[in-house]
């Protein structure tokens, strides 16, 4: 079994945030001083480390289902970073484009609970 890892948990993290509605969102940001892209560039940061750098045993590999989706999810940042003022605190609100995201990263969420790798989420979606 994989160990968990900071790395592993900040992964998850960065999966619930991009999974919060709006709102939610942008007080995150602020709280933390973050720029409206710190969303997806944690969501990227995380899925390199935890899978480049993770130490899976023989016959452990990263998840296809949770490599498939963590990559529609940045697919999809990419696609909204193609349109700068969608990353501005009222857009994160209300534009339809970041609840494709947000439901993107729902589905995943609920991907990952019904797997081996639901012990990983611990508690961090009350953060």
């Amino acid at each position: 079994m994989i160990e968990k890892t900071p790395n592993i948990e900040s992964l998850m993290f960065s999966i619930q945030v991009a999974s919060w509605e709006g709102r939610r969102q942008v007080e995150w940001i602020k709280r933390t001083g973050f720029a409206e892209d710190e969303i997806s560039l944690q969501l990227d940061d995380f899925y390199r480390a935890v899978k480049n750098y993770v130490v899976y045993i023989e016959g452990e590999e990263f998840p296809e289902f949770l490599e498939n989706g963590i990559q529609e999810l940045l697919d999809l940042f990419e696609w909204l970073a193609d349109t700068p003022e969608l990353w501005t605190f009222d857009s994160i609100v209300a534009a339809k484009e970041w609840e494709v995201v947000r439901g993107r990263a729902r589905r995943l969420l609920a991907e990952v609970r019904g797997s081996s790798w639901s012990h990983f989420l611990g508690d961090s979606d009350s953060v």
